[in-house]
């Protein structure tokens, strides 16, 4: 099954390695647009789009992962996050973590959708 990654799970970030033994299938973005919040050490997206209007296409990368890899990732997204499936730009439908709602910390939006880490 397939899984679209935004945040510290990409190539190159703090926790790509839960995704090791999975394989890259490409980079690409979110059909819909949907707001992402920058939360400082890791970014979430909210499925409703907030007040403000910010909302964009979520710049990503999909993996091939395997029930036992999924399994590792929820339990690493936590309370705070929910998984929905979404269509792609790449032509392909993959799942996603959401946020559940706003956390208390202190946030900005990225309007551009791609979290860098910076």
């Amino acid at each position: 099954m397939y899984i679209f990654v935004y945040g510290t799970l990409k190539k190159d970030s703090t926790n790509h390695y839960l995704l090791n033994g999975s394989e890259f299938i490409c980079s690409t973005g979110t059909k819909e647009s949907y707001t992402m919040l920058d939360m400082g050490q890791f970014p979430g997206v909210l499925k409703d789009e907030l007040p403000e209007g910010h909302s964009a296409s979520i710049q990503g990368e999909v993996y091939d992962v395997n029930e036992q890899t999924l399994g590792k990732l929820d339990t690493y997204e936590g309370d705070w996050y929910f998984r929905e499936e979404v269509e792609l730009e790449a032509g392909v439908t993959a799942l996603m973590y959401f946020l559940r709602k706003i956390p208390p910390l202190d946030y900005r939006i990225v309007p551009e959708g791609n979290w860098t880490g910076r």
